[in-house]
């Protein structure tokens, strides 16, 4: 392994120099080069261990779990190790086996190795813990019941409201025999047998197991055995349901639901336990990192606190929820999109259900918004229903070929509820009318190579140009300081070839990325009184910065989110602006060299536009009642989780409030907070002609912007041209 003095001598330079270097002391850009040229070239890697004893830290972290048999206890450990990496720190593990002679020995030998702090996940219930507080050492304890002898921070998961909703619904059934299958720490005092004996005191259908599969096994035969005429099993934990479940099978007794104890997940656990009671891993390791290093980097300032973890009834619908028997076959024109495709696919268990079958046919976003207004005019009953942009639906109402669904509306407003705030009336409505269902999501986000904004050396060099930290951007004047750095014509040294990939050309997405500067610059299309008021200086502003974002790109004519997020999979660019309905590929490793490696935030600016699309009925269609019953079933919470499996998206808050998922979906996160800032085109008032409404956003606009790229016109004559245009549209 190369050393510090083989580095100083290669590069020509003192040991203090490289120091210097390695710690962003110095400007020099020549005997940076040189430095970092040496090291690459060595493979060198800074000395963690010296810096480490330089710095009286060791840079470790102890974490006590009791096993890591449980997927819950492996999902934190890996969500726990990220977060403290990603802050310059590293784990050392161990298990207690719930033991609690072997948990004190591990926090002994914690102590002994001086480990900067410790994480002691227990099971076992209000035992003393003086050991970690005489040592000092700031810790965590992440406990199912309270530890009030422990002084220090404390994680407490709190079953009891997801427990008592679970006993309520188990009343609810007319379940007379429930019975309880738990660890130890969850059965004492007032606490779940508490609850459980409130519902069911004359009951006693309780075991206290291990957490093993081979207890859960062993306690439900047990209980089966003193009273076969078992309703429901609650388990502790997957693997203790995991055994009730295999003594199910052997025992030929499939009718005895089970609710678990464990995160959901909907693959996991959809058709196989009746409902979870979950708490989120990756919420208990960031409140578990968050309140640790805090009290290691803070000291002086920290002050112990218990956070309380309350966990979740989680009850997953079927599929097949809601679906009725058809009398005819339905046709659907739809969007060429991830969505349409994912629906086509699930609809395959509509139609098995139903006994009638689902065509689709696709279009590309001009040929369909062309269909349909066509369709409307000759007041065609082909189609039983269609795909809307949401900037269509005005004029389409006002063609007169959607069919009205006030009546839907007025005896299905529950359904309604689980739809995003605000999505419904942006989506479905016109004149306080609903005339279509919320359908694909349009929640515009930066997306970058994480790897890039977290490496070192690019870091300081990019601090070295700019005088700044290289962070995702919240301005477009930093977006376009990072996207130049990370073009090689600009940086010669930059890993990536391109700063940012950006749709190009005479469409509609070219036009929106213009809106997200107009707007977060304070300029608009139309004023508040629907006149156009394109042409100031904000917008000008708006526009010269979006023409030099393109100094930083490819170059290349993108027509279309998907040819946008394919050249970002190829990892060609270090940035690129996504609807969340179009990002699915890039986070897929058979498709994306990026995938793994995603950071994701909220635009620049802060301004983006509201995208995406519903489903209404045909004002003409024949089959009104069976086209109406499909609507309701494609657009329904059952199917939130598998359309966005399949490739799409969903509508529906509960997907993105999951903690599940998030392996597919990392930045689904962020949607609700998206949707809470972004804003919809407006669309003026076009009286003879609603059709011709969208063509300021698909043509005036995007082509005016690309005589600028190809140096025909400036900045401010493009702005007066689309001004003039857009008035010339609003008069014919």
């Amino acid at each position: 392994m190369a050393t510090i003095k083989e580095v100083a001598k290669l590069a020509n330079v003192s040991l203090g120099t490289v120091s210097n270097v390695l710690n962003g002391k110095t400007q020099n850009e020549e005997l940076i080069q040189r430095v970092e040229a040496a090291m690459e070239q060595l493979s060198y890697r800074p000395d963690a261990n010296a810096r480490s004893l330089k710095n009286t830290r060791s840079g470790v972290i102890g974490v006590i779990l009791p096993d890591i048999l449980q997927a819950d206890l492996a999902d934190f450990l890996l969500e726990l190790e990220r977060l403290l990496r990603e802050k310059g720190y590293h784990i050392l593990v161990k298990f207690s086996r719930n033991n609690r002679l072997i948990e004190k020995q591990c926090i002994e030998a914690f102590l002994e190795q001086c480990v900067d702090g410790i994480i002691l996940y227990s099971v076992q219930r209000r035992k003393p813990v003086t050991l970690l507080e005489k040592s000092k050492v700031p810790a965590v304890i992440i406990s199912r019941s309270e530890t009030e002898q422990f002084a220090g921070d404390k994680i407490i998961i709190d079953y009891s409201r997801a427990f008592t909703q679970a006993m309520e619904e188990c009343a609810a059934s007319h379940w007379k025999r429930v019975g309880l299958i738990l660890e130890k720490d969850l059965l004492q005092e007032e606490d779940l047998s508490g609850i459980y004996h409130r519902f069911y005191p004359e009951n006693d259908f309780i075991k206290v197991v291990d957490g093993s599969q081979e207890r859960g096994f062993q306690a439900f035969f047990q209980l089966y055995t003193a009273d076969p005429h078992l309703d429901c099993i609650i388990a502790g934990s997957a693997t203790i349901a995991n055994g009730v479940k295999r003594a199910i099978d052997i025992l030929e007794v499939p009718g005895i639901p089970v609710i678990v104890m464990k995160e959901s997940s909907w693959m996991e656990d959809a058709g196989y336990f009746a409902a979870q009671l979950t708490v989120s891993p990756k919420v208990m390791a960031q409140k578990t990192a968050e309140r640790l290093l805090e009290a290691v980097r803070r000291p002086h300032l920290h002050e112990n606190m218990t956070t309380f973890l309350h966990a979740d009834y989680d009850k997953i619908e079927p599929a097949t929820a809601g679906i009725k028997k058809a009398e005819h076959d339905l046709r659907f024109a739809m969007y060429d999109c991830s969505s349409s495709r994912s629906l086509q696919m699930l609809s395959r268990i509509y139609e098995k259900e139903s006994g009638r079958k689902i065509i689709f046919d696709l279009y590309s976003y001009g040929e369909l918004e062309e269909l349909l207004y066509q369709k409307s005019g000759e007041k065609d009953s082909y189609y039983d229903g269609f795909m809307m942009d949401i900037t269509w639906l005005e004029g389409l109402i006002e063609s007169g070929g959607v069919k009205n669904l006030d009546a839907l509306w007025k005896d299905h407003r529950g359904y309604f509820e689980g739809v995003i705030d605000g999505v419904v009336k942006e989506y479905g409505m016109y004149v306080e009318s609903l005339y279509a269902i919320p359908f694909m999501s349009g929640a515009l986000l930066l997306f970058y190579q994480k790897d890039l904004f977290e490496n070192r050396a690019l870091q300081m060099r990019f601090k070295r140009k700019y005088k700044e930290d290289l962070l995702p951007p919240q301005t477009w004047a930093q977006f376009n300081l990072i996207a130049e750095f990370f073009t090689k014509e600009y940086n010669p040294q930059s890993p990536v070839m391109y700063g940012a990939s950006l749709p190009r050309g005479e469409n509609v997405y070219t036009a929106l990325s213009f809106l997200c500067h107009l707007w977060s610059y304070g300029s608009r299309v139309f004023d508040e009184n629907g006149d156009v008021s394109i042409n100031d200086s904000n917008a000008a502003a708006a526009l010269r910065n979006l023409v030099l974002s393109y100094k930083y790109t490819s170059g290349k004519q993108l027509c279309s989110w998907n040819e946008v997020a394919d050249e970002f999979a190829r990892g060609n660019s270090a940035m690129v602006l996504l609807y969340d309905s179009d990002a699915g590929d890039i986070n897929n490793y058979t498709k994306s060299k990026v995938a793994g490696n995603l950071g994701y935030s909220q635009i620049p600016g802060g301004a983006p536009v509201l995208g995406g699309w519903s489903l209404g009925l045909n004002r003409y269609g024949t089959h009104q009642e069976d086209a109406q019953n499909f609507l309701l079933w494609a657009c329904g919470s059952q199917n939130g989780i598998p359309l966005s499996l399949l490739g799409g998206s969903t509508l529906r808050k509960e997907y993105y409030r999951r903690a599940d998922l998030e392996n597919l979906e990392p930045w689904k996160c962020l949607i609700l907070k998206c949707y809470e800032q972004s804003k919809k085109r407006f669309m003026p008032e076009i009286l003879d002609e609603s059709r011709w409404k969208n063509n300021i956003y698909t043509s005036l606009i995007p082509k005016e912007i690309e005589r600028v790229l190809k140096g025909e016109i400036s900045e401010q004559e493009a702005l007066r041209n689309m001004e003039t245009n857009i008035r010339r549209l609003l008069e014919r």
